[in-house]
């Protein structure tokens, strides 16, 4: 297939500008991207209070969990309560949606302690994939993608008719425009199915509630409810009566939902409590998703026991849908092997990143004349190397920070935050080379990974050689990730420091 001249300068310029534009943002998303993929392990191995409480035999009895939490102070009737169980540990996370704001414990069914959440590593590194912290992150991320999926197209299209020749080249000896591009073509096409699918879920899964915000307003005349309904996201809401009511017991509901809802079976994954004691109090049961499954919850009158709503009534093929895109987006199917693949392929995307932009610099203004090409030479550095040491930062305050100090979590992301603001930071000042600066961002970060490790071996009972005698293969896979982000900030630190050969081409 040939293409007209124009035709063809229409598809590089569209190439190039929406990937520079994108960059930076698409870095983030990607190598945060590799944290959300083992958000479980790593919720397993930033709280060291999970490494000593296998699974228990037998599931918890959510009535004594409420307990736990009753007996902590004041339980006033319109109380909300969630209880979170875990595959990995016996331990289970209760939510307290208290006037105050948000209150997280972990309750031990075993012993019946309760202590305060230490860490939020996993969420805030899964959270970052899809900016959730910024306003409108999510429509950011979903635009993100879509610009992504134009790259991609644009990208095939130019490089089509040298697609054969090009597949396997790669000249690392040649000038850096040129050893770039040869990476750049290796791993974007290696990567192709794998990032056309991240951005077909992910622009789907982001833009989604934009889009139905739209059909609300052109369509439904501003009925959200009803759009959301047909969503299948409809959110099930009684009014507090203020009356006094004697609820039936959890588990007794527990077993009741299991019975109002087929296909529902094992322990549930979440207990929400709602209006706690009141005479319209209800409890909504949520039991263990299946890979590319079906949701299946029911939400159960507490005071009568009768069930209000189930996902046998309230499924929607929109809904379904998202749902395997959610599954088909983090890998929930497949196992280890898939994360890992998964993993290596966001890892590549990166490099095709950082590549596209040294093209585009390379290309257009070799010597960096231009201020503004020297920004973003600058600012591609500190953004991407300055995310790595950042990372690394927050895997070590994770263990160092004292277990005690008060909001002991937000200090941790705060630690984060700053890491990598300085090390853009630094790399913006015109008398060190950003090379240089990238290289010296990379070994701080693989120093510090590696440190995380060696701190686990000799102060942690469960560490990279034992998880797996205890019966803790989760915290193995998490130093296992951290062991591979060592070695690949380190390769990373090390191509950049070293001179680079005579050119030959």
């Amino acid at each position: 297939m040939k293409f007209t001249p124009r035709t063809f300068r229409i598809q590089w310029d569209l190439h190039a500008w929406a990937g520079v534009l994108a960059s930076l943002f698409l870095f983030v998303v990607f190598f945060c991207g590799v944290f959300s993929l083992f958000r479980e392990e790593l919720e397993l191995w930033q709280e060291p209070a999970f490494h000593t409480a296998p699974p228990a035999p037998a599931p918890p009895s959510f009535d004594a969990l409420l307990r736990q939490v009753s007996a902590l102070g004041p339980f006033p009737r319109g109380a909300h309560v969630g209880l979170l169980s875990h595959e990995e540990t016996r331990l289970v996370t209760a939510y307290l949606f208290e006037p105050t704001g948000l209150r997280e414990l972990w309750l031990d069914p075993a012993t019946g302690s309760a202590s305060p959440a230490r860490s939020r590593l996993a969420s805030e590194l899964y959270w970052m994939h899809f900016f959730y912290r910024v306003p409108w992150g999510m429509e950011l991320s979903g635009l993100l993608a879509v610009a992504l999926l134009a790259t991609l197209v644009s990208g095939l299209v130019i490089h089509l008719k040298d697609l054969r020749r090009q597949w396997w080249s790669f000249r690392p000896a040649l000038k850096a425009r040129f050893s770039s591009s040869d990476a750049h073509k290796v791993l974007g096409v290696f990567g192709l199915p794998f990032t056309a699918m991240m951005g077909w879920t992910g622009a789907i899964l982001c833009l989604s509630g934009l889009l139905a915000q739209g059909v609300t307003a052109t369509v439904y005349r501003g009925d959200a409810d009803r759009v959301a309904a047909l969503r299948g996201y409809a959110q099930f809401v009684r009014a507090e009566t203020k009356r006094d009511a004697v609820m039936l017991p959890l588990d007794t509901l527990i077993a009741r939902a299991r019975e109002a809802v087929p296909g529902a079976e094992g322990t549930p994954r979440y207990v929400d409590v709602q209006l706690w004691g009141d005479a319209n109090a209800w409890v909504g049961v949520y039991f263990q998703l299946a890979p590319l499954g079906a949701d299946h919850y029911a939400m159960m009158d507490a005071v009568e026991g009768r069930p209000l709503s189930t996902s046998q009534g309230d499924r929607r093929p929109l809904f379904t849908l998202e749902r395997v895109l959610f599954d088909l987006h983090y890998a929930h199917f497949g196992g280890l092997l898939l994360k890992g693949l998964y993993a290596l392929l966001a890892l590549a995307m990166c490099v095709v990143i950082l590549t596209g932009n040294l093209i585009w610099l390379e290309r257009r203004d070799a010597a960096r004349a231009h201020w503004g090409n020297r920004c973003l030479e600058r600012l591609t550095v500190g953004t991407s190397a300055g995310l790595v040491l950042g990372s690394a930062v927050y895997f070590v305050a994770n263990r160092a920070l004292p277990g005690g100090l008060e909001r002991r979590a937000d200090w941790e992301f705060g630690l984060f935050l700053g890491a990598w603001a300085l090390g853009a930071a630094v790399t913006l000042v015109p008398r060190f080379a950003s090379r240089r600066m990238g290289a010296g961002l990379c070994a701080g970060a693989a120093l510090l990974f590696t440190g995380v490790v060696a701190a686990d071996v000799v102060f942690q009972d469960v560490n990279l050689f034992t998880a797996l005698a205890r019966g803790q293969e989760p915290v193995f896979i998490a130093q296992v990730l951290l062991c591979a982000l060592a070695a690949g900030a380190g390769a990373v630190a090390w191509g950049l420091g070293r001179p680079r050969p005579p050119a030959k081409g």
